[in-house]
């Protein structure tokens, strides 16, 4: 069948910007044929019999319109048609159909143009935000804000997954007759959908189109992808990409002629902006996201690792709430791990991954079923620091109040490398109204190396507990802190009534020592407070006098003990000969400098 040129089609249509690829369900009926006319018309091959009526009957619904066909086709005698002469129905006089939102997430704006048919429409109805279950119908123009999406089920079923920052005009949407087979074309002005065409009843009746200004994808029974892509200098060219069925391509250019490509099921080819239709190659394989979690819990982004796949230049990916990827929430393009998706909300989720090869054809979708756990956020460490050492009945672990949660939750467990340490806690407090474990709590646990974490729990409407993710596990090693020195342990040099010029006491290696002199036993006011890295202390900066002392040890982690009791001592300012000795006086005692 020749195709006829069309005084209905717009010119940013015609001449050499435009390929046609022709989409079928089987290889067989796949067969590379020049679209009628642009689209906007159907073509009907006249047999014996035809007559206008029955033509408008069949195809208006109304075979009192058959005057309006044989205006448009210019027919001398509507009762004497031609066999094989081929009559135009303007799509236009098609009854018209509705479509309607499925789902909608993000930013995105209906308008309705003046004229849906004109190559540059003019200004109609405002922009306004488009609602689910909102009803659209031809002429319909959606425009999609970064990060949104909206799928449109048409009336026979289909479904139109339009991604973000994409801008689709809905420009036809008829039925052949009363209750016919529906025959809608959209324009995809800039960025990608995702079609899936019900099944054609009506055995090639049905027709589903999306045009975009290099090329034309027409389908039957299929499931595939539609891209724009390009920049200011190369122009804008098209990517198709097919799941199922089967696709033929074909350019309108004279010069690109040649027979056209087939494409099989797992196939795409790239058209350039020249109306140039590239060589069918095979999809990239589905991307391995074996190393993707099962969950999420982190309340500022779901961060995924971006597999490594050979051909690969970048990943397309999509968040749903379902299988069938009707309600997508998140979607976008990646090249950098991790791949990143922002304000993810608790729940159940499908993630869906292609690789898109250096010509822009996207290759075949992983899926990969995500649950995000995120909420209540789990509080923050407060003490011990990280890896700290702790001493057994000395210290307990604290961490932050959480807005919202009603009680805590804090387990500790043995440090196990190469396992899950926390599949057997030695502790799990359970319905903590503060967020901490009290010091006794670890009284009890051996000396060693353990981690802990800590939940929030909230109370729902029904009042069940939801607990959050614990927060990632912080080390802390117990150990068993210095015992508290004896006063008696004091070693004072001198006897009674006579002042000490040394204080010694035993010790270990890797202590150092805390000592406090003061007037009085309480210490409000110590005259010295010093550390000393020797179990002993010299007396000589003290004024002579009587004064208490008290001792405190810190061994090698840092641990330190309870201070020792109070001890007096006394103190002067001795005399010596040359050999250190102490000079006294006639009556025996000490002598001191005055």
């Amino acid at each position: 069948m020749t195709a006829l040129p069309s005084p209905c089609l717009p010119s940013r249509w015609r001449g050499p910007a435009l390929a046609y690829a022709l989409l079928a369900m089987g290889a067989a009926q796949a067969q590379i044929t020049p679209m009628p006319r642009g689209g906007d018309v159907i073509a009907h091959r006249v047999v014996a019999g035809d007559t206008l009526e029955q033509l408008a009957a069949r195809y208006l619904g109304d075979h009192r319109q058959w005057s309006l066909l044989q205006q448009h086709n210019g027919v001398a005698n509507p009762y004497r048609l031609r066999p094989g002469s081929v009559l135009e129905i303007p799509s236009r006089l098609l009854r018209a159909a509705a479509a309607s939102v499925e789902f909608v997430q993000g930013d995105v704006r209906a308008s309705r143009p003046l004229d849906h048919l004109a190559d540059t429409p003019a200004t109609g109805v405002a922009p306004s935000p488009v609602r689910q279950g909102q009803a659209l119908q031809e002429g319909d123009r959606l425009q999609l804000a970064p990060d949104a999406f909206v799928a449109v089920r048409l009336a026979d079923g289909s479904l139109v997954r339009v991604q973000s920052q994409s801008d689709v005009l809905l420009r036809q949407m008829r039925r052949k007759g009363r209750a016919g087979s529906l025959q809608s074309v959209l324009d995809l002005r800039e960025g990608s959908v995702e079609a899936t065409v019900a099944p054609d009843a009506q055995a090639g009746q049905r027709r589903f189109e999306i045009r975009t200004p290099a090329a034309s994808t027409s389908v039957r029974g299929t499931r595939f992808l539609v891209q724009t892509h390009g920049d200011a200098d190369s122009g804008t060219g098209t990517v198709a990409a097919v799941d199922h069925g089967s696709v033929a391509v074909d350019s309108t250019l004279p010069a690109a002629q040649g027979g056209g490509t087939l494409l099989h099921p797992g196939q795409g080819l790239a058209v350039a902006a020249d109306g140039r239709i590239g060589q069918a190659r095979d999809m990239l394989d589905a991307p391995d996201t074996s190393a993707w979690p099962a969950l999420a819990e982190d309340a500022n982004w779901v961060s995924l690792p971006l597999p490594t796949q050979a051909g690969a230049v970048r990943y397309q990916v999509m968040l749903a709430r379902d299988a069938e990827l009707t309600q997508v929430l998140r979607n976008g393009s990646f090249t950098a791990s991790p791949l990143r998706l922002s304000g993810v909300e608790d729940g159940d989720y499908v993630l869906s991954i292609r690789g898109v090869d250096a010509q822009g054809v996207p290759g075949r979708a992983s899926s990969h079923a995500l649950r995000v756990k995120a909420h209540p956020v789990p509080p923050l460490y407060e003490a011990p620091a990280a890896d700290a050492v702790v001493g057994l009945g000395r210290a307990g672990l604290q961490c932050t109040r959480v807005v919202g949660a009603a009680r805590y939750r804090i387990q500790v467990a043995a440090a196990a490398p190469d396992a899950d340490a926390f599949a057997h806690p030695v502790v799990d407090a359970r319905d903590l109204q503060d967020c901490g474990l009290a010091a006794e709590a670890l009284a009890s646990l051996p000396a060693g190396r353990y981690l802990w974490r800590a939940a929030s729990v909230r109370l729902l409407p029904d009042g069940q507990a939801d607990q959050g993710p614990f927060a990632a596990p912080q080390g802390l090693q117990l150990a068993v802190a210095p015992r508290q020195p004896s006063a008696d342990a004091l070693q004072l040099d001198g006897g009674q009534g006579q002042g000490s010029r040394h204080i010694r006491w035993s010790g270990e290696a890797g202590q150092r020592y805390r000592v406090q002199a003061a007037s009085g036993q309480d210490f409000a006011q110590p005259l010295v407070d010093v550390w000393v890295d020797r179990p002993e202390w010299s007396t000589e900066a003290l004024p002579p006098g009587n004064y208490f002392m008290r001792l405190q040890i810190e061994d090698a982690n840092g641990l330190r003990s309870e201070f020792s009791a109070a001890r007096q001592f006394q103190t002067g300012s001795w005399i010596t000969d040359a050999s250190g000795r102490m000079l006294h006086m006639g009556h025996g005692d000490r002598l001191q400098r005055q």
